[in-house]
């Protein structure tokens, strides 16, 4: 009987793993494998996309993302004022304003100021355009209806007159259609018109910033 030498039984074993070694370290990484995608599809199922994530495939850049508040307050509206509810406005909001003796639209644009550069001027002219449309019965149109707050706490009263310097009528009938020209001098800065058509305080007032440039 030949007997091999103990060095060379180890060495062969180093050198040479069986087939159990094998098969072992396959069954290993197998399970490490299942493992680690067993971890990953748990670890997506469970935590929701963030936020920043674009909501489709077709989102292109500047778009606004899902997770933003909607805005409440829609563009292009059309406000409600009555003696009883006087409304403040913002330039360029359409009013819809109700009185005793009619109903009318109001829009009100403005200021357009002369371009002025340097040196830079403590006042300048300004010109407001306001729009009514009147829907029902007659509405009252006065010169002295308006009055125009400046940032500085001063009351201007404008000169006012039918745009293309036409004389102002006494009334709107239902129907008609004028646009009111109010010009007068103010400082740079915020303020407000406001439009008494009807008893002692304003129905309808404006916001506006007179920007010198």
């Amino acid at each position: 009987m030949t007997t091999q030498h103990p060095r060379e039984h180890a060495e062969g074993r180093a050198f040479g793993p069986g087939p159990r070694r094998t098969a072992a370290a396959v069954a290993g990484a197998l399970a490490i494998l299942v493992t680690g995608l067993v971890l990953f599809l748990t670890r997506s199922a469970g935590h929701p996309p963030s936020p920043f994530a674009a909501t489709n495939s077709s989102a292109t850049y500047g778009g606004i993302p899902s997770w933003l508040p909607k805005p409440r307050v829609h563009v292009g509206r059309v406000a409600v004022a009555s003696e009883a509810h006087p409304w403040l406005a913002i330039e360029g909001d359409t009013v819809s304003v109700t009185l005793a003796r009619g109903r009318t639209r109001a829009l009100l644009v403005g200021p357009a100021v002369p371009h002025q550069g340097p040196p830079l001027t403590a006042t300048t002219p300004c010109t407001f355009v306001l729009t009514l449309a009147a829907r029902s019965g007659s509405i009252p149109l006065r010169q002295g209806a308006f009055a125009i707050d400046d940032e500085r706490g001063d009351v201007h009263h404008p000169r006012v007159t039918a745009s293309g310097g036409g004389p102002l009528p006494a009334t709107l009938r239902a129907g008609r259609t004028i646009s009111v020209t109010l010009r007068t001098v103010l400082p740079p800065g915020s303020g407000e018109v406001a439009w008494t058509p009807a008893g002692t305080r304003p129905i309808v007032s404006w916001d506006f910033v007179v920007e010198i440039d």
